[in-house]
Parts: C-alpha cells; sequence; structure tokens
C-alpha cells in the first residue's frame, strides 16, 4: 500500500502536468480517424501493374518446374548408387592398407567407395583387422561380404578384447591394506598408480574394514587381487582415530564497533553479510539496538539468533538527521524513510514552519501506516 502511495502522491502542479500530457495523447490518437473522415476516398488502378504480375506468376511456374526435375534426377541418382551398392564384384585376394587405385576399380568397387578408402589412408589411417575394413564409409555391407574372404591383411593388431599378459607377480607375503606403506605395497607388485590410489583413499579418512573393500580399489586389477587376497590380514575391530568434535567459540562484540572481519567469526556470516552490515550501520546512521541485525535482507532468522547472544550494543552514538535543515535527498535515503514521508516532512516545515518537536510527526497521516514507522526512525531524527 505504501509503495502504491508513493506512486499517486503528487502536487496540484504535477497533476495539471500529467492531465495535459493525456490530453494530447488523446489527440494524437484520433487525428488518424478525423483525417481518414474528412479526406475524399480515391480509387487505386492496378491496370498498370498487370503486365508485372503476369511476369512474376510465369517466373513461379518456371522456379516450380525446376524444382520437379532436380527432385526426379536426385531420385535417380538415388536408385543408381543403389544399384551400384548391390552389383557382384570381381575380387582377389588384397590387402586394403597397400591396394591401389586400379586394383579397387578392377574388382568393381564404385568410384566413391575407392574415393573413400584412398582418402582414410591419405590422413594416415590404417586398417589393423577385417572389422576396421567394414567399417569404412561407403563400402556397403553386401560389398563387405564378398570381399571380406579375400582380405589379407600382413600384420594384424590384436583386437581390444584381448587379455594383456602382465609380466609375472612377486610371491605374495601377508599385509594389512590400511597400514602398509609405499614400499611395502611396491614388494606386492603393484603399480605405482595403484600404490597412490590406496595411499590418497586413506588419506582422506578411508579405510579397509574387509578383503572386499579392497577389491574395490580404483586400478586394481582382478588378477592383482586375486593373487594377493588370501594374504590380505585387517584387524577385526580395528580402531580409528576420529576427530572430536569442537563447537566453535565466538567473542563478543559491539555491532557499532565491531568490523567485517569481527561479523565473519560467526558461523554463516561471511563476507558478503559482514560487508552488507556495516553498509546497513553507514545507512542508519549507526545501531540503536543489536535487533536491528535481523532486518538485514534475506538473513536467516536461524542464524541472527544463534549470533544474537554474542553481540552487544552500548551507549551507541547515532548520527541524527535535522529534520528543519536535511534536504529530501537526505531524508528520503534513511532506510526508515519513505519518498513520501520525507516529502511530508519538507511540506510541512515550508507551510507551518520549523519544527517544534520530532513527535509532531505522529499527526502527519503518512506515519500513520501501520508499521511503526515513527518508532523506528525518531531516535535519528532531531530538530537541533
Amino acid at each position: 500500500m505504501n509503495s502504491l502511495k508513493d506512486y499517486l502522491y503528487y502536487t496540484r502542479s504535477e497533476r495539471n502536468s500529467v492531465l495535459t500530457f493525456l490530453a494530447l495523447v488523446m489527440l494524437l490518437f484520433t487525428l488518424p480517424f478525423l483525417l481518414s473522415f474528412l479526406s475524399h476516398s480515391q480509387t487505386q488502378n492496378f491496370s498498370e501493374w498487370n503486365e508485372d504480375l503476369i511476369a512474376f506468376q510465369l517466373s513461379l511456374i518456371r522456379i516450380q518446374d525446376s524444382i520437379a526435375v532436380d527432385k526426379k534426377s536426385a531420385k535417380i541418382n538415388k536408385e543408381e548408387k543403389t544399384d551400384l551398392l548391390n552389383e557382384l564384384l570381381n575380387p582377389f585376394f588384397f590387402d586394403p592398407n597397400t591396394v591401389s587405385e586400379s586394383e579397387l576399380k578392377k574388382m568393381g568397387l564404385p568410384e566413391f567407395t575407392v574415393k573413400s578408402i584412398l582418402n582414410y589412408r591419405a590422413k594416415g589411417g590404417k586398417f589393423r583387422n577385417e572389422d576396421d575394413f567394414g567399417k569404412m564409409y561407403g563400402l556397403s555391407e553386401n560389398h563387405f561380404n564378398q570381399l571380406l574372404p579375400f582380405v589379407h591383411l600382413k600384420i594384424k593388431t590384436p583386437s581390444i578384447n584381448t587379455e594383456f599378459t602382465a609380466k609375472p607377480l612377486p610371491p605374495p607375503f601377508n599385509f594389512d591394506p590400511n597400514l602398509a606403506d609405499e614400499d611395502t605395497l611396491a614388494a606386492l607388485g603393484l603399480s605405482p598408480n595403484m600404490i597412490k590410489s590406496i595411499i590418497n583413499y586413506r588419506n582422506k579418512g578411508g579405510h579397509f574394514r574387509k578383503k572386499e573393500d579392497f577389491k574395490k580399489m580404483y586400478n586394481l586389477p582382478d588378477s592383482v587381487y586375486q593373487h594377493i587376497q588370501k594374504h590380505i590380514t585387517i584387524a577385526e575391530n580395528p580402531q580409528f582415530k576420529r576427530k572430536k568434535y569442537q563447537p566453535k567459540t565466538y567473542y563478543i562484540i559491539d555491532v557499532n564497533l565491531a568490523s567485517s572481519k569481527d561479523f565473519q567469526q560467526f558461523r554463516g556470516i561471511g563476507h558478503s553479510y559482514a560487508k552488507r552490515i556495516l553498509k546497513l550501520k553507514d545507512a542508519l546512521g549507526g545501531f540503536v539496538n543489536k535487533d536491528q541485525i535481523s532486518e538485514l535482507y534475506n538473513l536467516p532468522d536461524s542464524v541472527f539468533q544463534h549470533i544474537k547472544p554474542f553481540m552487544i550494543c552500548e551507549n551507541p552514538r547515532i548520527r541524527k538527521l535535522n529534520i528543519n535543515d536535511a534536504s529530501l535527498e537526505e531524508l528520503k535515503d534513511h532506510p526508515y524513510l519513505r519518498w513520501f514521508q520525507a516529502k511530508a516532512i519538507i511540506k510541512y516545515r515550508e507551510t507551518e514552519g520549523p519544527w517544534k518537536s520530532v513527535d509532531l510527526l505522529q499527526i502527519l497521516p503518512e506515519f500513520d501506516d501501520g508499521k511503526g514507522t515513527y518508532d523506528r526512525v525518531k531516535s535519528y531524527l532531531t530538530i537541533d
């Protein structure tokens, strides 16, 4: 309601200006209709445009015919390509990594397939097995099945699924994964990456409570685990050291004297909140009581209640505004005063003379807002 009152509070000169502006807007809005009513209607002759219109229609017809021809041609090309991919080949034994262009064409492969194979090799591509050749772009499944029995690779690379044969592991011995150091783990044949993962896991508070926990370690191959699992010994009830919780202790601060660092000691008050508290204090002219901290926008009440016992407000020295001298800008900039309230103070001062007492503000309807504005602001105002 107060926000609406801010916008509707106008002086007589301002209201006259608004009415004049609205009258001008109405005049401009109705002017086109008046002009069209007063002017004589004229009939436009379009006969001279007939030739251009006919020429435009003929051009549209030619474009449509051209599109139809292109679609028909594309359909024919697609059918021809399909026929090429289904043709029977004349294969012979070849190595796809070394076969020449003429040999590929001699087998009957289409031009686009030959070009695709040669481009792949020119860019450094290698066919390591038959499946690589089958994935070639432009090589149809029909043609691949015909060529597959004749593909002869001089060097075949084992597939990804081929099991890697690691170097023999040293003889295992009993060890506790919760206590073993790097040298002990290395003696078991664990790689540096495995050892690093185990050490990092323990440094971050991790513990192995059973053998299966050790099996879940990242980078630990199953073959290595099977080799050492019978020698893993873990204490039945290991006693792990846990940090005892220490509640944070705060020191008492005066809200009018505290710095940003003093406010940041509290849990829930960071740099941003501390900066805004100091900004609120400067805008008000000082805090009258510590409960004013709770007025900070977006500050959770739980945080305020938590830090309230550690704040005091003793002998506050408030910077006050003289309502007989302060300008409109100075008054409305105070966090507890609205624009229309500041304007009412100035207007009373101009019509009735200097204020005799701050308490007289209560006679102004602008301060009868049901929010206790007068009680909040009176400590920041003076007539001296």
